[in-house]
């Protein structure tokens, strides 16, 4: 009887400091402040109309353009 009761105790110290451990760890991710997203500029496809964010546009002549494609096809039939 002494070995189960000891055994017990064992497992509940086991588990009282799991949960501590746990409650005194880094915050959970809801309490944490979310990042800041910064907003970046979209450019319309001259070709398509789909919006890209500037850093992936093609650009030429002031026409902002989804790809390389698009640009090449927008300026056969516009020049």
């Amino acid at each position: 009887m002494g070995l189960i009761r000891l055994l017990i105790i064992a497992a509940l110290i086991y588990i009282a400091w799991r949960v501590v451990k746990n409650l005194l760890s880094s915050p959970r991710q809801a309490d944490r402040p979310a990042p800041k997203q910064q907003n970046e500029l979209m450019r319309k496809c001259a070709q398509c109309g789909v919006h890209v964010p500037d850093h992936e546009a093609f650009s030429h002549n002031g026409k902002h353009f989804c790809s390389q494609e698009h640009q090449r096809l927008y300026l056969e039939h516009h020049e």
